[in-house]
């Protein structure tokens, strides 16, 4: 029986987001559908299940899934992961500055309303919003005024199967190489910090490999065998998973505190400690589901 019904732009492929997702859901999967934002329309109101909506990303919007997604938030039981900046139409404050040459004004400007109203919807109606990173939830909380009850600090989640292989990396030998990870192009590798990470590097004068994979399993193989990750976005990143990959393999990670979860006290648990942590976050969200439903 569908219990739980989620919502996301990426829920049928393999982005970070989705790894979340899956992670987050592989305790009920078998309760659980997943739609795409672009495909949902008023049909799947007609429905009594799910008990429970849960909202991703949902930049997609059409004109019929964006009434629908409101008519969802404002007349059934729903909760709200939010993964970046979905209140901004770059996807975070930093990003508005650089590409729109201004502060964010997504909340006030008339040619953005469909996310003000997005999102005073959720902030009005949703039972509970879960938020990357306590930095995240707090420029949340400046920006559009959740309640303390409301939100919850999620952290990037992962598999059974992913803590397993990270630990199985752990073992494996490093050589005495940083890695710099450009696993995209344009603006989103401007935006993870490639060239600055580059420009560390050199002003440190540490030995390191610029890489990019074509799969996830692939760049944890490879990364798996450097000595350090180097990982310096330029804006805002709510819960980077690959800096807690690398680090849970045994990695020295450099980054800054646009890693956003690196301010919290878990990231400088023992390794154990840090998984212990990670694995306990789904259970946590499901445990909200139930409440809920």
């Amino acid at each position: 029986m569908i219990k739980y019904t989620v919502v996301d732009d990426s829920a049928i492929q393999l982005g970070g987001t989705s790894l979340t997702l899956n992670a987050i859901t592989e305790p009920f999967k078998d309760e659980c559908e997943f739609i795409t934002t672009s495909q949902l329309t008023k049909t799947h109101l007609q429905f009594k299940y799910p008990k429970v909506w849960i909202i991703g990303n949902t930049l997609a919007l059409t004109k019929e899934s964006y009434e629908s997604l409101i008519e969802i938030i404002n007349t059934r039981t729903s909760v709200k992961i939010d993964f970046d900046y979905g209140f901004c139409k770059f996807r975070g404050p930093t990003p508005h500055r650089i590409l729109g040459k201004t502060e964010c004004d997504c909340l006030i400007n008339p040619e953005t309303a469909t996310l003000k109203n997005l999102y005073a919807s959720i902030k009005d109606k949703s039972s509970l919003i879960f938020y990357m990173s306590d930095m995240q939830r707090q420029i949340h909380q400046q920006a559009i005024g959740i309640k303390d009850d409301q939100s919850i600090v999620l952290s990037s989640c992962f598999t059974e199967d992913s803590f397993r292989k990270m630990k199985e990396y752990r073992s494996k030998p490093k050589s005495e190489k940083y890695a710099i990870i450009d696993g995209h192009q344009g603006w989103h590798s401007e935006a993870k910090g490639v060239k600055k990470s580059i420009n560390y590097a050199i002003t440190k004068n540490l030995s390191y490999d610029v890489f990019k994979t074509s799969t996830h399993d692939e760049m944890l193989d490879k990364l798996s065998g450097y000595k350090g990750l180097i990982f310096l976005p330029i804006i805002e990143d709510t819960c980077p998973r690959i800096t807690i990959e690398a680090k849970l393999m045994g990695l020295d990670v450099i980054t800054n505190e646009n890693s956003q979860h690196t301010t919290e006290s878990w990231w400088n648990f023992s390794l154990d400690e840090i998984e212990n942590y990670l694995k306990e976050r789904p259970k946590l969200l499901h445990q909200k589901l139930i409440d809920l439903s």
